[in-house]
């Protein structure tokens, strides 16, 4: 399962500005869409129908601020994770995370529930990454005041465990995924080397497994996905501006792919074309420029060549989701916060996509 990038870290007096990331895209089990975006006090969400897409709608949570990350498991249930405003009685800005989850496209969150914070009680220390393993447990990573990683696991029955550090300092972005036995895989970089933490099972304690000296350019990309031998690959933009592929089952050195065409995260999918098993990367190339790549999975040697589309918009999010029949859809909110679409053109053969426009 892909994850949607993880956003470099701002500061912590940053932390009223909108952000978004993880798998704010979903498909349900029935094959319609969920596109989330965050707001102040509320979450937005568009739902599309078998007849199209309805209006938005905006889901209110009192003090919510603007930041969310989305993930889905393999069940189809789509987890939320927000930040909230704490009352403290202090006039610091403490906050807490808190969690939501829907269970079927359309229908009501179940939540918000407190998740508190790494450090019990502090300002924003970093937009949370986001995973769901085999078993349908929410995994959740963020960084902590003292610049190490905490994390937070799910139970089966849905309760929650302690506060976990992982330790270390410097943790600048995080990414996680899934890979085909249901274990989730981390990966922390702190400007000197990237970390690897992984399970021996769904649900078990995260372990140090490697660490590449390397480091990895922040802003750039850095995201995680489980790619056509079940394994996680992690991309990151070293700082010659290269996409590297760090997939440590496959191989301890990074495999350079090609240039990122822009700094901005990266989004990733899996799409079959012509019969090939594809990994499809997608990147802000400038602001309102948006490129798209694909090659063989877990073929770095073939590399990857950027086609450059124009979406009229700004500094955005972008995610990706493939729907069979249908193909590969892209999506990204204007700079008026609506979403605007771009879909593959399947009758044409190989990859292309259309233009960009609004959802109706």
């Amino acid at each position: 399962m892909a994850t949607a990038p993880a956003t470099p870290l701002r500061d912590q007096d940053r932390a009223a500005a909108a952000r978004l990331s993880g798998n704010w895209l979903t498909l349900g089990t029935e094959g319609l869409l969920t596109a989330y975006a965050p707001a102040d006090g509320a979450v937005l969400r568009w739902t599309e129908t078998p007849s199209g897409w309805g209006a938005v709608e905006r889901i209110d949570a009192p003090g919510l601020l603007p930041v969310l990350s989305v993930a889905q498991g393999a069940d189809g249930y789509v987890h939320l994770i927000g930040l909230r405003r704490t009352d403290t009685g202090t006039d610091k800005q403490h906050v807490e995370l808190v969690h939501a989850v829907q269970f079927q496209t359309g229908r009501p969150l179940l939540g918000w529930r407190s998740l508190g914070h790494s450090n019990k009680i502090g300002p924003w220390t970093g937009d949370p990454a986001t995973a769901v393993d085999g078993e349908g447990r929410l995994c959740v990573f963020t960084r902590n005041g003292g610049t190490g990683v905490s994390l937070r696991i799910q139970g089966a029955t849905g309760g929650w465990g302690n506060w976990q550090d992982l330790g270390d300092t410097g943790t600048t972005h995080l990414a996680a995924a899934t890979d085909a036995d249901g274990r989730v895989e981390l990966f922390v970089p702190n400007g000197k080397a990237i970390r690897w933490f992984t399970q021996e099972k769904p649900g078990a304690p995260f372990k140090l497994a490697e660490r590449l000296e390397t480091r990895a350019a922040a802003p750039g990309a850095f995201s995680a996905i489980a790619t056509t031998s079940g394994t996680v690959s992690l991309f990151f933009t070293d700082e010659d501006g290269v996409i590297q592929v760090w997939a440590p089952s496959r191989g301890m050195a990074p495999r350079p792919l090609m240039k990122a065409a822009g700094d901005g995260p990266l989004a990733l999918s899996r799409l079959t074309i012509d019969g090939h098993d594809c990994t499809v990367l997608a990147q802000e190339a400038d602001q309102g420029q948006v490129s798209f790549a694909a090659y063989p999975a877990e073929d770095e040697e073939a590399g990857g060549w950027w086609t450059h589309t124009q979406t009229g918009a700004g500094r955005t999010p972008l995610a990706l989701q493939k729907r069979d029949g249908s193909g590969l859809i892209a999506m990204a909110l204007s700079s008026t916060g609506e979403p605007i679409v771009s879909r593959q053109k399947t009758e044409a053969g190989g990859f292309a996509l259309g233009s960009w426009k609004p959802l109706r």
